[in-house]
């Protein structure tokens, strides 16, 4: 019922397993029933060269009153901020995703969401404890993902973006005036050119802010998605006054994602 009426209200699928099919085929010569399963590929890409070889697993949501939650939250939260245009076919909601990190030298990880061309799976953790305050936090964290993971690879659409700081990712500039070696004043420098964050130096899982560099496209844009998603344009125009730069690549941005299908 939970789902048949989700769908009526939202022209979307809602999925609390990633098991699709489990048929009986009949049973071996020891009499035990063998099963034909369909598993949800949630990152299967129709026409893609390559998918993704990450092997996904999850921690389902166990009682009724989780996944009447977990879609309330969904409802609440989420979709009312989605165009029909960016609304996937369907929704796969758990309490916990995760993957063999190579970074980490395979140890299973977490991720927030993983989404696909069939589906968007997304984590929503104990939902029953969750504050006000918590579930914004996983919204904005998931617009972050879902979201921003939709244009940080394409160059095309960035360009303006990129252009307004004058392509200067990477690129140096004088620490005459910082004798001190103050970061502060380091990424004030940053600021006036448009940028949100200054150039790091990364050794592994180390990261050193670096004197005199502006950061790289990566963080760059990280930081801007990160700032439209937690932030009116309204707020950064009062918190970012003194850098206008900031404020012009921030509205790029905006008017970017609202062109996508995002709904402030």
């Amino acid at each position: 019922m939970l789902r048949r009426t989700f769908f009526e209200q939202e022209n979307c699928y809602l999925l609390f397993s990633d098991t699709l099919r489990r048929e009986e085929l009949g049973k071996d010569s020891n009499g035990d029933m063998q099963y034909f399963i369909e598993l949800l590929d949630v990152n299967y890409s129709v026409g893609a060269s390559t998918n993704s070889s990450l092997t996904y697993s999850y921690k389902l949501l166990q009682s009724m009153e989780e996944k009447k939650q977990a879609t309330s939250f969904l409802q609440e939260y989420v979709l009312p901020h989605l165009s029909a245009s960016i609304r996937p076919f369907s929704w796969f909601l758990s309490t916990d995703i995760q993957y063999p990190d190579a970074m980490m030298g395979g140890s299973m990880t977490s991720t927030l969401t993983v989404s696909g061309e069939r589906a968007v799976a997304l984590a929503v953790g104990d939902i029953l404890t969750l504050s006000e305050e918590g579930k914004n936090a996983l919204a904005e964290s998931f617009f972050i993902s879902y979201l921003g993971g939709s244009f940080m690879d394409n160059e095309a659409a960035l360009e303006e973006f990129y252009t307004a700081c004058g392509n200067l990712h990477e690129g140096k500039f004088s620490i005459a005036d910082n004798p001190q070696k103050d970061m502060t004043l380091n990424l004030h420098h940053c600021k006036e050119a448009g940028f949100l964050v200054a150039g790091v130096l990364k050794i592994g899982s180390y990261v050193i802010q670096q004197l005199g560099k502006y950061p790289d496209k990566t963080d760059d844009i990280n930081a801007y998605v990160e700032l439209i998603f937690s932030s009116t344009m309204e707020q950064i125009k009062v918190d970012y006054a003194e850098y206008p730069k900031i404020i012009e690549r921030a509205q790029l941005l905006s008017d970017l994602v609202i062109e996508l299908g995002y709904i402030y």
